[in-house]
């Protein structure tokens, strides 16, 4: 998908950078100076949604009731 970003340049390459956060971004290319005497720029971004992200354990859980108690007298 292309984002179209529509600010100062350095409004758009800050949020360019925020939306690696939510989506894959692909590509950034130089901003396009708008038409006339604006200090604007656009930028379009190219992204795409990010694959979800597994995590696994590699520790063992301890079943509820089984943890480990400090020695008498605390620790040591």
């Amino acid at each position: 998908m292309k984002i179209r970003l529509h600010g100062t340049e350095d409004e758009c390459l800050k949020v360019a950078e925020r939306l690696a956060g939510v989506v894959e971004v692909l590509a950034v290319p130089a901003p396009y100076p708008d038409r006339g005497a604006s200090v604007l720029v656009r930028v379009y971004v190219e992204a795409r949604i990010a694959p979800p992200v597994h995590v696994t354990s590699t520790t063992e859980l301890r079943p509820r009731g089984q943890r480990r108690a400090l020695p008498p007298g605390g620790a040591r």
